[in-house]
């Protein structure tokens, strides 16, 4: 049988309604998919289907529980789709992305701590480390660096308390700190929140970036929380020539602390903000470093390529698959602890996801 010279397309699935963060993942996709030569596009309106595409499912746990499919439909389309899972392990978001994720020829994550979690549950499980496409970047437009710190996170007590300590420092400086809260999907109306070339935008406006991990669901710190390298954000801001200062990570590499970010406590993180912002000098090569590597070794494009060297040979492959007899529901159900031989508590069950207001009757 000979192969068609023409490779698969790419079909990106992203939840219409769900968080603009992930619309904004799904759009890097298909621009990296599109840089090595492939038909790509972004899909909001149906379930994939085995149309001899990759199909691409960016956050499973939003893509599929903000729909109204039945078990059957889900279940046929994750077989022939790659999920892009995008949590942090720990995080009820993650539990639910497990559940979905049964079924599908190959998972995919962004983090290398959340392919750990996610391979220790017995998936395979392809890392895709995130780079920078040239639609992101916002840098070298001319404009000036008008804000000196920017912060851009989930609000957390643990967030709230690190950011309160950093008062005495940013009082009579120009500081953006944006917070929001997951009682629903951002959708990028909610006050404060930007996405796309707003925020693209508002990073190549700023000097550095802070990140502060969001510990636990009490505000301490938990220990997936507590570490986890926010790739996405910490792209975004290095595409546009904006410091990263992050607490310590895990799951960073190739990237160098001291190379291409600063890496501090957040009891050392005001007296480093301080002496950053003296020295220009230090700022300058260390963002002129970081942007040669997320535009050059770690450009998205070779994650992308590395990604459809795998997929491509699942497409013919995936459609073969036997269908389990398991809905996924009921899978879920027994990820999240309900197992066979223990019998489900049905009296004021557990939400599967607390923080999202809708589609209540759906969820349980």
């Amino acid at each position: 049988m000979t192969r068609t010279s023409t490779p698969p397309a790419v079909h990106v699935f992203v939840a219409p309604d769900g968080n603009a963060f992930m619309a904004d993942i799904a759009a890097w996709l298909v621009d990296a998919a599109r840089d090595v030569g492939r038909e790509a596009q972004l899909v909001t309106d149906r379930l994939p289907v085995p149309d001899g595409a990759v199909n691409l499912v960016v956050a499973p746990h939003e893509f599929y529980v903000l729909r109204h499919d039945d078990d059957a439909a889900v279940r046929a389309a994750a077989r022939c789709s790659i999920p892009i899972c995008t949590e942090q392990p720990g995080t009820p978001w993650f539990e639910l992305t497990v559940g979905l994720c049964d079924g599908s020829p190959l998972i995919v994550d962004i983090n290398e701590v959340g392919a750990v979690a996610l391979r220790e549950k017995g998936f395979e499980v392809h890392r895709l480390r995130l780079g920078a496409t040239p639609a992101m970047s916002h840098a070298g437009s001319g404009r000036p660096r008008d804000v000196d710190v920017l912060f851009l996170g989930g609000a957390t007590l643990r967030r709230y308390r690190v950011l309160a300590g950093l008062a005495p420092v940013l009082w009579d400086r120009h500081a953006e700190i944006r917070t929001f809260r997951f009682s629903r999907p951002v959708t990028g109306h909610e006050p404060g929140l930007v996405f796309g070339d707003d925020k693209y935008e508002l990073l190549g406006r700023s000097t550095m970036l802070i990140n502060i991990h969001r510990g636990d669901a009490e505000g301490g710190d938990g220990d997936a929380a507590a570490e986890y390298f926010e790739w996405a954000r910490m792209i975004e801001a290095m595409a546009n020539g904006c410091l990263v200062v992050s607490e310590p990570s895990t799951g960073h590499a190739p990237l160098v602390a001291g190379e291409h970010f600063i890496e501090c406590s957040a009891d050392d993180m005001a007296d480093t903000i301080v002496a950053l912002l003296a020295d220009s000098e230090r700022c300058e090569q260390i963002t002129d470093a970081a942007r040669a590597a997320v535009f050059g070794p770690l450009a998205l494009k070779h994650a992308m390529a590395d990604l459809l060297a795998v997929a491509d040979p699942l497409v013919e492959r995936s459609l073969l698959r036997p269908i389990a007899s398991a809905g996924w529901r009921e899978r879920l159900r027994q990820r999240l602890g309900a197992t066979r031989t223990r019998p489900v508590v049905r009296s004021a069950p557990p939400p599967l996801l607390p923080v999202f207001g809708p589609y209540r009757s759906l969820r349980r």
